[in-house]
């Protein structure tokens, strides 16, 4: 009995040492963001969750993969630690019901069960879901309150838009995939733009968005649907005309930043037009496209004040 209980014992020991061991492996501190400490863990939710949303993300390198998760997640914490410095995360906000409904239809889940099924898998919580949301909600918010003031809106030029559009019988909608991207120091904008391009060669344009676009639709390969030609400036509307289908247009430079868009799908639908209506959402548009370029702006000026420590 004496020698039973010892062989329990020290296989106990065994297995504890096995376990703290392969604790040590695969949960160890890899990063600091400001205060907060980063792990192995959380990098490996960050990438099951980019998958999630890019199944095609799977096809880069594991390497590669651990590269953009580590960039996702630190412009996640910069971005959660200068909202909650004026406002504490609310995970029952009505507006995350509505967005996360939007999320599981637009990834193929027939219902929040399914999708939570799902996300047990990959060892993701609905939670974790609602405040990535939350965290994308209200940094909107923010930098809205910061740059609403200085939007620039050419109320006039959109209503001409909508004047010379309202002769046409039909109405051309693009879908519209995009790369946002800046200008690096250690790269000649020719050398990067050959970069990105060879890239989109290499790997697909959907795996190319995530690696080098700055936009929050990098996450879901630069996705941005549809949207119709009036809605876009004349600059790029001119350059749309230029490519064909399932190709990809040339930099276009948008404020500080270089914007390079591919034209998944187009197609033509009958247009009646409520003046009104179609320049409330022109409007919209506009201020949209402002605020992603103030959005980098601010994010790129906080970040310089947020260290940011590898181990």
């Amino acid at each position: 009995m004496i020698l039973k209980n010892r062989i329990v014992f020290f296989c106990l020991i065994f297995f504890s040492s096995i376990s703290i061991a392969f604790s040590e492996i695969n949960l160890r501190i890899i990063m600091k963001v400001g205060t907060e400490i980063i792990t192995t863990y959380d990098i490996e939710k960050e990438r099951n969750y980019l998958l999630l949303l890019n199944p095609k993300l799977g096809a880069l390198d594991d390497k590669k993969i651990l590269e953009i998760s580590k960039k996702s997640l630190i412009k996640e914490t910069i971005r959660k630690n200068e909202i909650l410095k004026y406002k504490a995360l609310d995970l029952q906000n009505p507006q995350i019901e509505f967005i996360l409904n939007d999320v599981i239809k637009n990834l193929g889940f027939q219902n929040m069960s399914e999708f939570q099924s799902h996300l047990k898998k990959l060892d993701i919580s609905i939670n974790d879901i609602k405040e990535k949301i939350e965290i994308q909600n209200q940094w909107k918010s923010l930098v809205y309150a910061r740059y609403s003031n200085s939007l620039k809106i050419d109320t006039e030029g959109l209503k001409k838009q909508i004047e010379n559009t309202s002769k046409e019988n039909f109405l051309l909608e693009y879908n519209l995939s995009e790369i946002v991207f800046t200008k690096k120091n250690n790269l000649s904008l020719k050398d990067l733009v050959n970069e990105i391009q060879e890239s989109i060669k290499d790997i697909g344009f959907e795996n190319t968005a995530i690696i080098y676009s700055v936009s929050d639709s990098s996450k879901v390969g630069g996705k941005i649907g549809w949207i119709r030609k009036n809605n876009l400036s004349i600059n790029v509307a001119r350059y749309l005309e230029k490519i064909k289908l399932d190709n990809s247009s040339y930099p276009i430079k948008i404020g500080n930043n270089f914007l390079i868009l591919k034209i998944n799908d187009e197609r033509r639908i009958p247009f009646e037009i409520d003046k009104q209506k179609e320049l409330d959402k022109m409007i919209r548009i506009e201020k949209s496209k402002q605020l992603e370029i103030f959005s980098n702006i601010f994010y790129n000026k906080i970040k310089l004040n947020n260290e940011i420590n590898e181990f």
